[in-house]
């Protein structure tokens, strides 16, 4: 299984809180931290561009909780636009769809709003 699936199904095991993304982020890096995957918070990637996490130097996951599909999607078509990465996943409670490659690399979509169905 590849890393990125094995991060997803990790978050996608757990009911994580999803009224702050701040709060949200904390409790991600501890489901990380226990499980040993290597991670960097709020990675600066250039000016006026912190993605939420860096994971294994060339994954990125990025928290939405609000903000129009939109606006969302053009936050990841932005990240997607650094080097550093490789593959993006976009952590959310928004119902959105994403075009599997976007900048020519691949994107996930993880709507943790499923595990409290």
């Amino acid at each position: 299984m590849s890393e990125v699936q094995d991060i997803i199904r990790l978050l996608q095991s757990r009911r994580f809180s999803l009224t702050n993304e701040k709060k949200l982020q904390a409790e991600i890096e501890v489901e990380l931290t226990a499980f040993g995957i290597e991670h960097e918070r709020e990675y600066r990637l250039g000016a006026g561009s912190i993605i939420d996490f860096l994971v294994k130097d060339s994954i990125g996951a990025e928290i939405k909780l609000k903000g129009s599909k939109l606006n969302i999607f053009r936050q990841v078509e932005r990240y997607t636009g650094f080097d550093e990465i490789k593959r993006l996943i976009l952590v959310t409670n928004v119902p959105m769809g994403m075009p599997p490659l976007v900048n020519g690399k691949p994107v996930y979509v993880v709507n943790l709003a499923k595990a409290w169905l």
